[in-house]
């Protein structure tokens, strides 16, 4: 209750104007970084704004490529990891110009918990993307085959270059069409999202 014979008090208008100031900045900036701070699905910013998460996520095909070593092989084979299978070609230039970013990425990830698994649509055999990725200097590169195109039809892919990232359950969480800067902060911490246990 307000007593009329009070005297009316002089409210502190400079300074509810720069309290309201400062709020609204406050609110701004979180609006900003609404991306990270409320993120309840996959990072996929800066960086990895293309990632596309696949909903509900779908098991790996049940078919077989080509193992770097030569022996016939399937994705559900590697199981226990995250693997970020990537679909490429020596012909494709996209391909190519990423390559160097997914033996960055690979150096970066603990191969107990996560592997790049680089898969050569190239018909002409093992020995042909080998052969290249060593003209390249990455030497630490291999690449598995799928030299009738089966798997990478399996997926429905698009196009080259197209990359998959599966989680340790064998389960494709997401897509990034075209090439894109693996070698980034946020492409680790796309695939260390999927390492989380209650993911």
């Amino acid at each position: 209750m307000v007593n009329i014979d009070q005297k009316p008090q002089r409210l502190p208008g400079r300074r509810i104007v720069i309290a309201g100031a400062a709020l609204v900045a406050v609110v701004v900036a979180m609006l900003a970084l609404q991306p990270v701070l409320f993120q309840s699905g996959p990072p996929n910013i800066g960086a990895m704004e293309k990632f596309t998460p696949i909903l509900p996520p779908r098991p790996v095909p049940d078919v077989a490529f080509i193992s770097p070593d030569g022996a016939p092989i399937k994705l559900a084979d590697k199981g226990g990891r995250v693997l970020l299978v990537n679909f490429w070609a020596t012909w494709c230039a996209p391909c190519i110009r990423e390559l160097p970013a997914l033996a960055a990425l690979q150096r970066k990830l603990d191969p107990k918990t996560s592997e790049v698994v680089l898969i050569s649509v190239d018909r002409q055999g093992t020995k042909d993307p080998a052969a290249f990725l060593r003209q390249l200097g990455l030497n630490d590169l291999r690449s598995a085959l799928d030299p009738t195109n089966a798997l990478v039809r399996a997926f429905a892919a698009k196009g080259l270059p197209v990359t998959y990232l599966i989680d340790a359950e064998g389960k494709i969480q997401g897509q990034v069409v075209g090439d894109a800067e693996w070698d980034s902060a946020e492409a680790v911490d796309l695939v260390h999202y999927y390492l989380a246990p209650e993911n």
